[in-house]
């Protein structure tokens, strides 16, 4: 006997029927590997670190460069220039570096597509994966947002997937705190879909998503 394939609950967003679809394809048929997601979720939060740690080095503080004293004579401790990271007001050494950003942690194409797939596809197994028919806003209006996920009987967080044209759509469901909206791909990842409770795609932004290149049914 065949294995039931995930599928995704439609909602209308105009008369508020719901019906099911099946969800097929690479994007939600594939075996999630908990070692390739957690690898991508630490290059992805790696990657969102703005990197701007930074020290002084002995040759960035003030300070003279000369010897402090003579060495030997005096009775004290060898010693070199103020400028050493052993004395207060030194540089220091080994601190962190703008620079360092170039060596954040890296993840080849095919494990970064795995993680996604095997992610959403955790989702859509999980029955968390919703779509969003007839989605249209004349205007922005969160009051008409708030109603809609009423209906829907969402639990939040929820990551809602636009596109471009839902620009209405978006400003009104981004005031609702239990919402975080996308439009475009790049803009949400492995880390936003598991920090997800259910992930909602209009129907424009589920198509485009198993047009995409790795993602045809």
């Amino acid at each position: 006997m065949a294995e039931a394939r995930p599928q995704a609950q439609v909602f209308d967003a105009r008369s508020g029927d719901s019906s099911r679809l099946d969800l097929s394809g690479i994007r939600f048929e594939t075996e999630p590997k908990e070692h390739v997601i957690h690898r991508a979720v630490v290059q992805e939060l790696d990657s969102k670190r703005r990197w701007t740690a930074s020290t002084k080095g002995r040759n960035e503080v003030r300070g003279s460069g000369a010897k402090l004293w003579r060495q030997k004579g005096t009775g004290r401790a060898r010693v070199g220039d103020a400028q050493s990271p052993t004395r207060y007001g030194g540089g220091t050494w080994g601190g962190p570096k703008p620079k360092h950003a170039r060596f954040g942690k890296r993840i080849n194409r095919k494990e970064a597509a795995a993680a996604f797939n095997g992610a959403l596809s955790a989702k859509a197994a999980d029955g968390e994966v919703f779509v969003l028919d007839s989605l249209s806003f004349d205007a922005p209006s969160t009051k008409v947002a708030r109603e809609l996920v009423g209906r829907m009987d969402l639990n939040g967080p929820v990551l809602l997937v636009l596109t471009d044209d839902d620009a209405n759509a978006a400003l009104s469901f981004r005031n609702l705190p239990e919402f975080a909206v996308v439009t475009r791909r790049e803009q949400y990842g492995v880390y936003e879909l598991l920090r997800a409770r259910e992930v909602v795609f209009s129907r424009a932004a589920y198509e485009k998503l198993i047009r995409e290149p790795g993602g045809e049914v």
